[in-house]
């Protein structure tokens, strides 16, 4: 240790070792860095990164050798031989590279040794050929055990440093992974500068074609200038590319692709700006606007899916221009925008943005030529009146929205008590409704379907009825949707299917028995398998049971739903469509899938003696059934004059009051096992 000290201080130049220095430590500390990004990174990109840190350490190790060689004063007329030192810089990046590869490509677990002391021994290959080419006159004379410790020495400190950059415990690891190739190039270098003696001979000459100290000095300052400039600039460039390309990927993350607009992702982000405003500044005020458009779906089933795109484009250029500097918009979802207006003084600021945007949108959207009608409804939460947590008032605006879009003839209504109070009952209805069925509050009721000409029975549609134990008989129009939206209606579907089939199972006469199933329950890959098991566990003939769709469950994935159909109709089971008419494209549909019955809705079949317009389209639906050769049934047949029309248009069924009300489980046995109270004439 002693010699060591007094090598560095007794026989250098202090300035010209603290230059060393330097240049070694911010090359290390580069060289790390990018070793660092390489082995996080793959294809070109690694390999640029691998040749940039390559060339940036192998200049490191090279001009930290030559610039501290500058600093030895040996007290004796001495040069260096130029082909030597050139050949130096080569095997000093070769070098560096492969130790570098290795570190990046071999998924060995002994990588890091392995590189790490591959590193140290170009090190010492390069120290020790670079004082080959060391010319005075006399000998070198080397103490073998001190050079095979510098050898050692910076091997350990390589592979510790090639062990930060593989493995970082934080960001910050890559400094002291390049502290630690400092201390390794160091180490080889002054450790091996105590390993030799000079021994003077006047037979050795110093060869005339060799490098003084200052030719030396202009040439290291020079390489070592444009090497690391070169670097720098490749680094730099590569580092821009990077932020470029992260800065895409950010803006893709956080902004929808169609409108360009914030996403939630942004939002989100936003809202933790908003949400420290409303903390911190009891004068800070804002709100937020929930929108969404009415009946988009419809819009994108009519016009396809690029009259959809052109008219969330739209919209989103409406939201902006009507709104100022400042003022945030989102797209949050498929047919959902919100806006937050900060720096509101005055609820009325907020209406007045709401009749603007509203009067904007009324405008019909112009695509290829014809006009797009389009609605929305809002709603609309404030730190006026609602709390001052931002979150809560996202949740407050979408409930109020929803409420609007739920309320005919209200476009924009503003959140209250009372909205919170309805949802709260929702949640609350919803968690009876999910154990409704294990606590037996479930029933089936039973409506008769009957032959028009002979009034005869010929099967029941199965009715779902809740009988809830503190609000008594809740409406399907009521928890229908409810389970809809929760997708809880897979279960209660499920649940119906078992049930009827095991009732009408037990009827001595062979009614068929109808059963609605919802989009949900189609569009489940299991329904087909468990449609099976329910028919072979109940014994049920599949011929009587018949499944009633809408257009709701095809219209979104008809290639699908083809598929499922042709299955349960290899089965024997028979499929009807439900609500004919009600949709917007009934007649395609028929033409394309498979259907054994088609019901008319009961809007067109109320009063259609009375209004030629539902007889015309009464008589149209029949004359398509009867071409198509698929039966009918009109739903919702409740006078003698109603009935009398279907017959004279030769109507096959009917279903509705005129023939009785939906019956409990009961009464529709006692009539699917007597004949003779099954037939209204």
């Amino acid at each position: 240790m002693y010699r060591l000290i007094e090598c560095i201080t007794q026989e250098h130049l202090f300035g010209l070792v603290a230059l060393a220095a330097t240049v070694c430590l911010m090359g290390s500390l580069l060289t790390v860095r990018l070793a660092r990004r390489m082995v996080t990174s793959n294809g070109r990109r690694r390999q640029w990164q691998l040749f940039l840190a390559g060339m940036i350490g192998g200049t490191t190790i090279w001009s930290t050798h030559f610039v501290a060689m500058l600093a030895y004063n040996p007290g004796y007329p001495h040069g260096y031989e130029p082909v030597l030192t050139l050949l130096s810089l080569a095997v000093a990046f070769s070098g560096v590279l492969a130790s570098l590869a290795i570190l990046a490509y071999w998924r060995s677990a002994i990588n890091l040794i392995a590189g790490g002391f591959l590193l140290g021994l170009s090190i010492a290959a390069m120290h020790y050929m670079g004082m080959l080419a060391y010319k005075l006159p006399g000998e070198l004379v080397w103490d073998a055990s001190i050079l095979r410790a510098s050898i050692l020495f910076g091997g350990i400190f390589s592979a510790l440093a090639f062990h930060r950059v593989k493995h970082p415990t934080t960001k910050y690891c890559w400094i002291g992974g390049g502290i630690l190739m400092f201390l390794a190039i160091n180490a080889v270098h002054f450790i091996g500068m105590t390993a030799f003696e000079i021994e003077l001979s006047p037979l050795v000459e110093v060869p005339e074609q060799i490098l003084p100290d200052t030719t030396l000095g202009i040439m290291v300052f020079g390489v070592t200038t444009i090497l690391f400039f070169v670097g720098f600039v490749g680094m730099s460039i590569e580092t821009n590319v990077e932020k470029e390309a992260l800065a895409r990927v950010d803006h893709i993350a956080s902004h929808d692709q169609l409108t360009g607009l914030p996403n939630r992702v942004m939002l989100t982000r936003k809202a933790d700006g908003f949400s420290k405003a409303l903390a911190e500044d009891p004068t800070y005020r804002l709100a937020v606007v929930s929108i969404d458009l009415r009946k988009f779906k419809e819009i994108n089933d009519l016009r396809g899916n690029r009259a959809g795109d052109a008219v969330l484009i739209q919209i989103a250029r409406r939201l902006l221009l009507s709104c100022d500097s400042g003022e945030v918009v989102a797209r949050t979802g498929g047919d959902e925008f919100v806006v937050v207006k900060p720096g509101l003084r005055r609820l009325d600021e907020v209406r007045a943005f709401c009749d603007r945007l509203l009067a904007q949108i009324a405008e019909p959207i112009m695509f290829h030529e014809s006009p797009i009608a389009v609605s929305v409804a809002i709603g609309v939460a404030s730190s006026l009146e609602d709390g001052t947590e931002f979150p809560g008032l996202l949740q407050k605006a979408d409930l109020a929205m929803h409420r609007a879009k739920a309320t005919p003839g209200f476009d924009c209504i503003f959140y209250n008590s009372e909205i919170d109070r309805q949802n709260r009952d929702r949640l609350v209805l919803l968690n009876d409704l999910r154990h409704a069925a294990s606590r037996g509050e479930l029933e089936l009721y039973y409506q008769l379907q009957n032959d028009v000409c002979t009034g005869a029975g010929v099967g029941f549609e199965a009715l779902l009825r809740w009988n809830h134990p503190d609000r008594g008989r809740i409406s399907p129009s009521e928890f229908i949707p409810l389970a809809e939206e929760s997708g809880l209606i897979r279960d209660l579907g499920l649940w119906v299917m078992k049930t009827a089939c095991r009732e009408a199972a037990r009827w001595d006469r062979p009614l068929g028995i109808a059963v609605n199933v919802s989009p949900q329950q189609l569009a489940q890959p299991s329904f087909v398998e468990q449609l099976s098991d329910i028919l072979i566990e109940t014994a049920l003939a599949p011929e009587r049971l018949e499944i009633e769709i809408t257009e709701a469950s095809i219209i979104d994935d008809q290639d699908h739903a083809l598929k499922i159909m042709h299955r349960i109709r290899k089965m024997g089971v028979r499929i009807a469509m439900d609500d004919f008419g009600t949709g917007f494209s009934s007649l395609a549909m028929l033409q394309a899938f498979p259907f054994d019955k088609i019901k008319i809705d009961q809007g067109f079949i109320r009063d259609v003696h009375l209004f030629s317009e539902r007889a015309a389209i009464v008589r149209a639906t029949l004359l398509l059934g009867n071409a198509l050769k698929i039966p009918v049934l009109a739903e919702g047949v409740e006078v003698a004059n109603e009935l009398s029309f279907l017959r004279r248009e030769r109507c096959q069924f009917v279903q509705g009051f005129f023939f009785g009300k939906p019956m409990p489980v009961e009464e529709a046995r006692a009539l699917a096992c007597d004949a003779s109270e099954a037939k209204v004439s």
